[in-house]
């Protein structure tokens, strides 16, 4: 499911709300506090990827991550003029303490082949405090392939928002038992997958850049895929 950003400034819009995973933005244009209100019983990401944003003592710079334990609702932001921030959702039986996750000190680690090359910034690790959360960010080579080879978490739901990718754009695939769709993604688009393969590719223009954030919805946070074999094979003889 693709969300377009929103033309829609200075207070909290919900994109999705899907089996109580749900994504919110705020795009600040005059105002410099928000306040979002979200679910009482959800662990939350709190995520600029524009700008900067500070909750409580905890002041997040573009691409840091701040993790919110269940027990807070409304969660006042106070916000850089002109930021963009993302606040994830799901529900949570367990407290945690709140937390900073800095971009420059994120485990980096290079994947692909010249066809698929691409950096891995690893935010939130299965040795972080999350009950539901893994995140990170993806940066591809301009042309190249990302969560690629095809592979599929079907317990799992993965979120996609990508950024600095204009003048250039994206294409997002999702390939299922039953559909085969692409979808062509700029800046601060939002792609939610709740099932099925789903491999992207960036124009040589200029590489693709995405936060993801994975959700567990079945079973615990461990990741393991499925790996579509025969859509790798087959690529591969026509190249």
């Amino acid at each position: 499911m693709l969300f377009k950003k929103p033309n829609v400034f200075d207070k909290p819009i919900k994109l999705f709300d899907v089996d109580d995973v749900a994504l919110h933005i705020v795009i600040s244009k005059t105002i410099n506090n928000v306040v979002v209100h979200t679910r009482d019983n959800s662990e939350k990401l709190l995520i600029p990827l524009r700008g900067c944003a500070k909750f409580g003592n905890m002041h997040a710079y573009s691409k840091d991550i701040i993790y919110i334990p269940r027990g807070f609702e409304d969660i006042s932001i106070d916000l850089e003029l002109g930021s963009i921030v993302y606040i994830v959702e799901a529900p949570s039986n367990t407290v945690y303490k709140p937390y900073i996750k800095r971009f420059e000190n994120a485990k980096t680690i290079h994947v692909g082949d010249e066809h698929s090359r691409r950096t891995r910034y690893v935010m939130i690790d299965v040795d972080d405090s999350s009950e539901k959360f893994l995140a990170g960010y993806t940066f591809c080579c301009p042309g190249c392939w990302g969560s690629y080879p095809p592979h599929r978490h079907d317990d799992k739901y993965e979120i996609f928002i990508y950024f600095d990718v204009e003048p250039g754009f994206g294409v997002q695939l999702l390939i299922d038992d039953d559909k085969e769709e692409a979808y062509v993604v700029k800046d601060f688009d939002v792609f939610l997958v709740t099932r099925g393969y789903h491999p992207n590719v960036s124009a040589p223009i200029k590489g693709l850049k995405y936060l993801w954030i994975m959700v567990a919805v079945k079973g615990g946070r461990n990741f393991s895929m499925s790996v579509n074999k025969a859509f790798v094979e087959t690529q591969t003889m026509k190249m």
